[in-house]
């Protein structure tokens, strides 16, 4: 009863007006349960106030958000069904910009020309992005999944066929969730490398949910960390300086509109960047500021292939 005298005067104060006692009791049981695909109807009015009150005590507009693609009512009061729109860093912090020349070779002990090197160099051809698993035949399947540890890649590809597909760590992750758990996927990092995986594995909660959606392909971050984001199709800049988008806990980012898919481009002292993967950090980001310089180097990542352009 406290608990929901509590949240009363909570959503009160986030400009919410009295709610019923059994949307109470139901708003109550959901919060704790962020998996839960179980919607509650209302006004658009109170959804604002209510993820205002749970989530985000800044939010100011519903056309912040957007909701997430399991949630089935326009209007629904569900917190944990609503993701914040993410914006730019202004300015971009150490590891956004990707830019080739800040990587000298007496910092890392390479050559120049392997100084130079990023992953997309080790990664757009067929024997390391895909581990020997081709990029044909491809059938119903609108992307596939590759999960690596560091330079490793751990399990074979996930094929996605539903529109939504959830990634998450499995262990505390809570139900409702469908997609690729990583906690059932044998490690292969080891040594002192296990423990720095182990540690990222255990944060991933929720992970995150990819959507395939009218407007392109959705990143949902449900989980407590932040993700990183690497792909060519974010904006101009993306495929010309390789930006890593930082997108935190609760925040959503279209990845890919395949309207407007980006056109074949080639780095100088990089080669071809493949414009239809998408990488994806969990916890830890990647640059040639940061102690990661590439995403090989992160302890736990996704990779995305889009499949090809009918």
């Amino acid at each position: 009863m406290f608990r929901r005298r509590a949240l009363r005067r909570r959503l009160a104060a986030a400009g919410a007006p009295p709610l019923p006692d059994n949307t109470l009791r139901t708003l109550s049981r959901v919060i704790d349960t962020p998996s839960s695909t179980e919607c509650i109807p209302t006004s658009a009015h109170l959804s604002l106030a209510v993820t205002r009150a749970i989530r985000f005590p800044d939010l100011q507009q519903l056309s912040e958000l957007r909701r997430l693609p399991h949630c089935t009512q326009q209007h629904c009061c569900n917190p944990h069904h609503w993701s914040r729109l993410c914006e730019p860093e202004t300015p971009p912090p150490p590891y956004s910009r990707y830019a080739m020349d800040d990587v000298k070779p007496k910092d890392h002990g390479e050559s120049t020309a392997d100084a130079r090197r990023t992953d997309h160099e080790r990664l757009t051809a067929g024997s390391l992005a895909t581990d020997g698993e081709e990029r044909q035949s491809w059938e119903t399947e609108w992307c596939r999944l590759a999960y690596w540890e560091l330079a490793q890649r751990v399990g074979r590809q996930f094929r996605v066929r539903v529109r939504a597909v959830d990634v998450f760590g499995g262990s505390g992750a809570g139900p409702g969730l469908s997609g690729l758990c990583l906690d059932a996927l044998d490690p292969r990092a080891e040594n002192a490398q296990a423990e720095q995986v182990r540690k990222i594995r255990s944060k991933i909660g929720l992970g995150v949910t990819l959507s395939l959606e009218s407007d392109g392909v959705w990143l949902y971050n449900r989980s407590q960390e932040p993700v990183f984001v690497s792909s060519p199709a974010l904006d101009a800049a993306a495929a010309k300086a390789l930006l890593v988008w930082r997108v935190a806990p609760g925040h959503c980012l279209c990845i890919f509109d395949p309207s407007t898919p980006p056109p074949a481009i080639s780095l100088p002292h990089v080669g071809p960047v493949d414009p239809r993967s998408v990488r994806i950090s969990f916890a830890k980001g990647w640059g040639p500021k940061y102690s990661r310089r590439d995403v090989t180097a992160c302890p736990c990542w996704l990779e995305v292939l889009l499949a090809p352009a009918s």
